[in-house]
């Protein structure tokens, strides 16, 4: 039975969940918190008890709140007669203001700017906001990101030049550098170029350095003449590892792991940091050994075991490793190195949380030897090669081989795999996957299992070997064809064949 609150009671229960959630940023997932409230037969105490919290320094949890528990017209009334009302604060105003627009289309900057002592101060509250909280929580700059992809880039031009008039250093660098980095063959990431040059940050600084290892070859000359403008403000030395060192003190690495490569290369890695209440800031990476950084999301602030639920959904299952901080970023500046002139700027935001890691430095000297073949049949069962086959779609060359074995007796597939084999496996091809086998001894070594890493590293070294070993990949990518355009018949001759 639901029993009323009266006011008292109302404010202590309104108290507690501005305890409880405090650090918390999605709060419709926690609907248990606000059953109380719900129950409540009148909601209009609660509504003015709301309203009295709009200094609280969690606005957004303010913001929910009210928007959850007061009509939207009897809302859109008192948010205006906060606004028109002369002894309201600044801050009321503002606070109206910002929830005024999430409910009310009919608003506009020109009409509620007079309601204020200064007409500009709502933008620059927003913008300031923005630029501030942005260098330390990434889903800012990747929101910021995400509306400047929407329009046309004449407006995405002046969006950034509009952000440069008014802001500089460090603030407006942090915006501008995922611009640059991943649209740099762009209109837009050309000027973000030149305001980078202009900007007086040592941001800028580092990013433009950093950007020489991977921008197309025409765009060297500006990078440089950027650089040389931010050495004559002043800015001559890469002080970014301590800015950010400064920035991360609170916080301190939490959980690191990736999954092995499967048949196309693909890698699930994901990082994440632990801040001092207790919240998790996560992150989710898709690498491949073709292109190096192929998608990125993450969340600033989530629970331990939201984070270990999303980890246990992320791998399904495959079989991943726990790497230190520094071993993963080890595997990650590899992955950018493959880059090809730009990297998500999802990746290039959320990558700063790693700021403060060095890199292991990492050199394998395991001793070159001759596989036994039980040393090899070994390889084959490990269970990382479970996903090393080839799809129907692969390639066009793989392709061509399965409607070659379409027309062949299944007693010949030896035959035609050995006439093919360096055909699927071309010279580019080839390189990708002893780099992956390479990839894969790296990572038995960060578990400990040297052994198997030292018979990877063998293998690696060994082109006959690896020949044999491209030929098994064919062989098991046989097997899965037939298995998936359910064949029964040639599966039994393919089983009868290779499946001991």
């Amino acid at each position: 039975m639901n029993i009323d609150l009266n006011p008292f009671e109302l404010k202590a229960e309104i108290n507690r969940i501005f305890k409880e959630l405090d650090g918390i940023s999605d709060f419709q997932n926690y609907e248990v918190h606000y059953r109380t409230l719900d129950a409540q037969t009148d909601k209009s105490v609660i509504c003015k008890l709301l309203f009295r919290e709009i200094n609280n320094p969690n606005k957004e949890l303010v913001k929910f709140l009210i928007l959850r528990y007061c009509p939207e017209k009897d809302l859109i009334e008192k948010l205006w007669e906060i606004i028109k009302n002369n002894l309201s604060s600044s801050k009321a105003k503002i606070f109206a203001l910002d929830l005024l627009r999430e409910i009310d289309t009919d608003w506009s900057y020109e009409e509620c700017g007079k309601y204020l002592d200064n007409p500009d101060e709502l933008v620059d509250s927003d913008t300031q906001k923005i630029l501030n909280t942005a260098i330390v929580n990434p889903e800012f700059q990747i929101d910021f990101l995400d509306f400047m992809c929407t329009l046309p880039e004449k407006d995405q031009i002046i969006l950034i030049n509009s952000l440069a008039n008014d802001y500089s250093k460090d603030e407006l660098a942090n915006m501008l550098i995922p611009v640059f980095l991943s649209f740099s063959n762009s209109e837009t990431g050309k000027t973000a170029l030149k305001l980078l040059g202009n900007s007086k940050s040592q941001l800028a600084y580092h990013a433009l350095n950093s950007a020489l290892d991977f921008v197309d070859k025409n765009l060297y000359p500006e990078v440089k003449r950027n650089l040389s403008v931010l050495k004559l403000s002043g800015i001559r030395e890469d002080n970014t590892k301590e800015f950010y060192r400064n920035l991360l003190k609170d916080s301190k690495p939490y959980k690191f792991c990736i999954t092995y490569p499967d048949g196309h290369g693909n890698q699930a890695v994901i990082f994440s940091r632990l801040n001092k209440s207790d919240k998790v800031q996560f992150v989710a990476v898709v690498i491949d050994d073709y292109v190096g950084i192929k998608d990125c999301f993450g969340f600033n602030e989530i629970s331990k075991f939201e984070c270990n639920a999303i980890i246990e959904r992320f791998y399904r299952g495959q079989r991943a490793v726990d790497l230190s901080a520094s071993e993963l970023k080890f595997i990650l500046k590899r992955a950018e190195s493959l880059a090809k002139k730009t990297v998500s700027y999802e990746y290039v935001c959320w990558k700063n949380i790693l700021s403060d890691i060095e890199p292991v430095n990492l050199k394998l000297n395991y001793k070159v030897k001759k596989l036994s073949k039980n040393e090899f049949d070994n390889i084959l069962k490990c269970d990382f090669t479970d996903y090393w086959f080839l799809d129907s779609k692969y390639s066009d060359e793989f392709e061509e081989f399965l409607k070659l074995s379409e027309n062949t007796q299944s007693s010949d597939f030896d035959k035609i795999i050995d006439e093919n084999v360096e055909k699927i496996f071309y010279p580019e091809e080839n390189k990708i996957w002893t780099d992956r086998i390479l990839n894969v001894a790296i990572l038995k070594h960060f578990a400990k299992e040297d052994k198997i890493a030292e018979d990877l590293y063998s293998l690696y070294s060994d082109n006959t070997l690896i020949k044999e070993f491209y030929k098994n990949i064919i062989r098991k990518s046989l097997y899965e064809y037939y298995f998936a355009a359910k064949d029964e018949k040639r599966i039994k001759e393919i089983e009868k064949m290779w499946v001991k």
